[in-house]
């Protein structure tokens, strides 16, 4: 199923596998049964995540099977705390994107398409990027709040203290670009960095 989900860019999940300990053979963008292989594992890694941790609505299961096996953990423990958000569903409504996906989000609201504005980052430069991100949808009784006004916004951030722990990184507390919704691992490498060990297939830590 993971291999679906990358199906336009094999050497994006060529980086992906080889960044998980999975996979250890070129970077060609080429399937092979080395990748195949790596893929089956990916998806068992994912499986024994969730047995392990629990599961939850399909969306989320959906995104979070985008994103790094550390970060599947992280995220799977980031839903289980999220209960206990009262009178609300979290939803983890993004995950990984590639470049290209990047790249089309960032075109929306500029070079003649309609506003808004999305997103700031290019293709590698957006930690959705390096499967270590994700965003999260809040729902009250089963409406998407967007944040777009202060009641919503004044939402998200109260979702932050029932959710945060030391290893993950909120985006509402960035200051140059406030982005309520997302969440990512916290690692101690700056985005440049993070894009040359992904792009290397080299390990984050």
């Amino acid at each position: 199923m993971s291999a679906r989900l990358f199906s336009d860019d094999i050497l994006f999940y060529q980086r992906m596998l080889s960044v998980a300990g999975l996979y250890t053979g070129k970077r060609d963008g080429k399937w092979s049964a080395a990748v195949d292989a790596a893929d089956q594992a990916f998806s068992q890694a994912f499986d024994g995540i969730a047995a392990a941790l629990g599961t939850f609505d399909s969306r989320s299961e959906n995104n979070m099977r985008t994103v790094l096996p550390v970060t599947q953990r992280a995220a799977r423990s980031f839903l289980a705390r999220a209960r206990n958000f009262s009178g609300f569903e979290v939803r983890i409504i993004s995950g990984s994107r590639t470049y290209a996906e990047q790249d089309q989000l960032y075109r929306k609201g500029r070079s003649g398409n309609p506003p808004p504005i999305v997103t700031k980052a290019r293709g590698g430069q957006s930690n959705h990027n390096f499967g270590i991100a994700w965003d999260v949808g809040i729902f009250e009784n089963g409406k998407y709040l967007p944040g777009d006004n202060k009641r919503e916004t004044k939402i998200y951030q109260q979702l932050a203290p029932v959710v945060l722990t030391y290893d993950l990184e909120w985006g509402g507390n960035w200051t140059s670009i406030v982005d309520m919704p997302h969440y990512q691992l916290k690692l101690d490498l700056s985005l440049a960095q993070l894009r040359q060990r992904f792009e290397a297939g080299k390990a984050y830590s």
